[in-house]
């Protein structure tokens, strides 16, 4: 019944009007638990049910988008019109005369029912329990040391149900669970303060929070920020560094993979336009989107086009082999889409999105990486950044590091900061370790839409990058 009555709202937007090219629709039912601590005060603690339905209709070259909270069928046939008409009035104003011509890449209809079935669904937890484990997790970081002043805890899970359709033909159902929770600690001694933070979820139920023991990822946040109380400064300069599995992922997702996304190709505001089938990056080095890894935080089964999911290499050997499409950007540049169309609900339109991004291994173990080092930094994790897809610059600060003399690690170091040019350090890199594993876990931001991705890295060394320091 409920496929039926999809079926006939497309039908109907589409065969009523002439102008109209393509339309879909995604139906979206959910329910999530938010629970916020700071310093032994609950911030937020609630549960909510959302539901609603955000509906696209290609009219000749411009796109109408409406979405809404109501989705009774009887509602559809207007949602639709609604977004007919947005798509229309833009194709009659003058300043959409001269836009280029929307080119929809072929996809084959799809019909498929997909349910992840967790080992402990997330609603069959009460919240009073998911409140107990997130003030034990405050209690075990608290504890680890006098030194913590701060200790701030974010619990998010989900159960999202979402129903695709378009005027294509696919019909897609689809029924996820999700959870996340980030621990971030605040050390002082003195007037130094220093952070740590861990975070830990997946596209799966409870299990995965409880199958990483909470209390230790507390434990490694309030650890971290604790043992940099007493680092160096980094020595500023242009050194070798090598980057842990966190960090290597990170810089990947951040300098190249946004700037592999085709909007910001077509738009001119990336540094790889032009430049498929170029060698861009050290012979050894393979970097891939990938949200087909089961219990990943980037994992999905379809797209918000209907697209089966699939690993995409971004780079092969050093060499640029494709961007990351929608339909929509595929089309243009006459590529095949690469299931990389996301939207962070019902109420927003799917974009170039990353999912989990993934750096290949290579045939380095980490000491032999050390070994021929006289000088160098040894960079762990990302504390936060800034990339500019355009210059294609970018300047990170990493959450702490080693100094390398003579092949071993020696003094601890904080407050490391690493810029330069992207495709400088991609040419750069002279190592790719044989040490692949999950790196960070997050949430990435794009015209104010957050979509969870993760990364998965080895160690990867870089020859030369420009390195520097502030005062805590």
């Amino acid at each position: 019944m409920m496929e039926e009555e999809i079926k006939k709202a497309i039908d109907f937007v589409v065969s009523k009007n002439a102008g109209v090219r393509y339309a879909d629709i995604r139906i979206e039912k959910g329910s999530a638990t938010v629970i916020e601590l700071r310093d032994d005060v609950l911030r937020e603690m609630s549960y909510g049910i959302d539901q609603g339905v955000g509906v696209r209709v290609c009219y000749k070259n411009s796109w109408g988008f409406s979405s809404s909270n109501d989705i009774a069928f009887t509602r559809l046939k207007d949602t639709f019109e609604d977004a007919m008409n947005i798509g229309r009035a833009l194709s009659l104003s003058a300043s959409n005369k001269h836009a280029e011509a929307v080119k929809i890449a072929h996809s084959e209809p799809k019909k498929d029912y997909f349910k992840l079935k967790p080992k402990i669904n997330p609603d069959d937890v009460s919240i009073e329990e998911k409140k107990r484990m997130v003030k034990e997790v405050h209690k075990a970081a608290k504890k680890h040391s006098p030194h913590i002043k701060t200790v701030s805890i974010l619990y998010l899970d989900g159960y999202e149900e979402k129903i695709y359709a378009d005027s294509d033909g696919s019909y897609i159902v689809m029924e996820t669970p999700a959870v996340f929770m980030r621990v971030r600690t605040v050390a002082r001694k003195g007037n130094v303060l220093q952070e740590g933070t861990e975070s830990i979820g997946a596209v799966a139920g409870f299990e995965a929070i409880e199958e990483e023991n909470p209390e230790v990822v507390g434990v490694k946040a309030a650890d971290k920020a604790v043992r940099l109380l007493d680092a160096d400064l980094p020595p500023p300069g242009e050194f070798t560094v090598i980057m842990d599995n966190k960090l290597a992922g990170v810089f990947m997702h951040e300098a190249l993979g946004h700037s592999a996304e085709a909007d910001h190709v077509l738009y001119g505001e990336s540094i790889l336009r032009g430049k498929l089938g170029e060698e861009i990056a050290y012979e050894g080095l393979t970097v891939a989107d990938d949200p087909t890894i089961e219990l990943s935080h980037g994992y999905y089964r379809y797209d918000d086009e209907g697209m089966k999911s699939k690993r995409t290499e971004i780079i092969k050997d050093g060499i640029l082999v494709s961007y990351l499409h929608t339909r929509e950007t595929a089309g243009r540049l006459e590529a095949i889409p690469t299931s990389n169309a996301r939207a962070a609900d019902y109420s927003e339109v799917p974009l170039v999105r990353m999912s989990n991004t993934v750096i290949e291994e290579g045939d380095w173990n980490f000491e032999d990486m050390r070994e021929d080092m006289p000088f160098g930094i040894y960079a762990k994790g990302m504390r936060g950044g800034q990339v500019d897809t355009v210059r294609g610059e970018f300047q990170f600060s990493a959450e702490e590091a080693f100094l390398i003399e003579k092949g071993a690690l020696s003094k601890r170091l904080k407050n490391v900061s690493l810029s330069g040019r992207t495709l400088d350090v991609l040419k750069n890199i002279d190592a790719v370790g044989k040490d692949k594993k999950r790196g960070s876990i997050g949430f990435c931001g794009k015209d104010g839409q957050e979509v969870p991705v993760s990364e998965y890295a080895p160690h990867v060394r870089v020859k030369k990058i420009l390195v520097g320091g502030a005062s805590s």
